[in-house]
């Protein structure tokens, strides 16, 4: 048994991975202790974890993010995400240092598995004063942000015939570092401030250097290749899907019998107040296509503002473990937790998201064939029925996703994480 501290910001889609691997490595015997926000305390009490709220800036509620009224000032793009980054990832760090520090404090002999995007230990790792975890581990849920010579965040620089793709990967990256240049200030003077002594890198490439070891939650073939990537970088493939073992069948399940493809369509659970983004205009666009649609909302049905044509059926919730098997196509706005549990299923994807990381997962979906990049939040229902008729009929990215079932299928994210952190898995 090890004594593991897990963090991540009281954000719900961080944080959420970071709880099931939490709950994972209680059923293997270690002690846990979940270090985030005051308002998740029954959510990880209730799953049978040891709680420690942040306080200050640091204990902040994501669900008013989107009505902060500076933040509404600012369109989309670069003014936005630093704002974002400011004020939600940097602002936080004296508090969550103090925060861990008080744990640290009471029991020195303790591991720390954290979200990559939880920064409480950046100052102790550049020099500040204070005590230090056994090991740290950082986990990320979303795309590696890892500068390369290979890639950028959004893959390979498109280049022409003999022009050089690593210079233009690195003028790529050197790009995105100057855009994102009023956050690593900020960062580096809040930490100097903190005490620290080293060199703070650019943050985007510490959140994967810094740490002990860093498992990202992905496999080769659905990220970027980057040959140039550190050795403490480790793709230990997706966590398992939970089973939900009070959910019932529908009185329409049986009618997901192969007889015709299964089209799933969902927003998530957190970006779906406006289902006329992408599950409405799905609705519409297939309703005289020979599928069967299944809207897995999120919410409750009547907050559909479109009729519900006779080949679709609706839910609140449906176990992806359950109907992602059933699925031919899987439409989404481009979480990378849904997106990659369907492509782990065999499941092409149809990507329309250009928010945080979907922009993202959408190019390596469509980098790697695995799928339809729409470039586009908002696709007209004409456009998700061409998407549709496309992904469906082309071979190419079936036989790509296939290949990738056995890779996702050959890890145990659990077990390497655990191993990481305080050695060989507990048997």
């Amino acid at each position: 048994m090890a004594k593991i501290i897990v963090a991540a910001p009281p954000i719900t889609g961080e944080l959420a991975p970071l709880l099931q691997l939490a709950r994972g490595l209680a059923e293997r015997g270690h002690r846990i202790t979940v270090l985030t926000g005051s308002r998740f305390r029954e959510r990880v009490e209730g799953a049978g974890l040891a709680f420690k709220a942040v306080t200050g800036v640091a204990d902040f509620d994501d669900r008013l993010v989107s009505e902060d009224p500076e933040r509404l000032k600012l369109a989309p793009g670069p003014d936005q995400l630093n704002y974002d980054w400011t004020t939600f990832f940097a602002a936080p760090v004296p508090d969550l240092h103090a925060a861990l520090q008080e744990l640290l404090a009471e029991d020195p002999d303790q591991y720390l598995i954290s979200n990559a995007v939880w920064l409480g230990a950046f100052p102790t790792a550049l020099g500040a004063p204070g005590l230090r975890p056994r090991r740290w581990v950082a986990v990320t849920a979303v795309p590696l942000p890892l500068s390369s010579d290979d890639t950028t965040f959004f893959g390979p620089v498109p280049v022409g015939p003999g022009e050089d793709q690593a210079a233009a990967n690195r003028a790529g990256n050197e790009q995105f570092a100057q855009m994102m240049a009023p956050t690593q200030a900020r960062l580096v003077e809040i930490l100097n401030s903190l005490g620290a002594t080293q060199e703070f890198p650019p943050f985007v490439d510490a959140t994967v250097r810094l740490p002990d070891a860093t498992a990202a939650l992905t496999v080769p073939g659905f990220e970027f290749e980057r040959s140039d990537a550190p050795d403490s970088l480790h793709l230990v493939g997706i966590l398992p899907t939970r089973s939900a073992p009070d959910w019932e069948p529908p009185s329409w399940w049986p009618e997901l019998d192969g007889s015709r493809p299964v089209v799933v369509v969902t927003q998530g659970t957190i970006a779906n107040a406006d289902l006329s983004q992408l599950v409405e205009p799905t609705l519409t666009g297939l309703a005289d296509q020979d599928v069967t649609v299944v809207a897995a909302l999120g919410r409750e049905p009547d907050a559909l503002s479109v009729p519900v044509p006779e080949n679709a059926r609706v839910a609140e919730f449906i176990p992806f473990d359950v109907l992602l098997p059933k699925a031919d196509l899987f439409i989404t706005n481009g979480g990378m937790g849904g997106t990659q549990q369907a492509i782990a299923a065999g499941v092409p994807a149809i990507v329309a998201g250009l928010t945080e990381d979907k922009p993202a997962n959408a190019a390596r979906v469509a980098y790697h064939g695995l799928g339809i990049n729409m470039q586009t939040a908002t696709p007209t229902p004409e456009a998700v029925a061409a998407a549709v008729q496309l992904a469906l009929k082309d071979a190419d990215i079936r036989e790509n996703v296939q290949k990738l079932v056995p890779v996702y299928a050959a890890h145990d994210a659990l077990g390497e994480i655990e191993r990481l952190t305080v050695g060989e898995p507990s048997a």
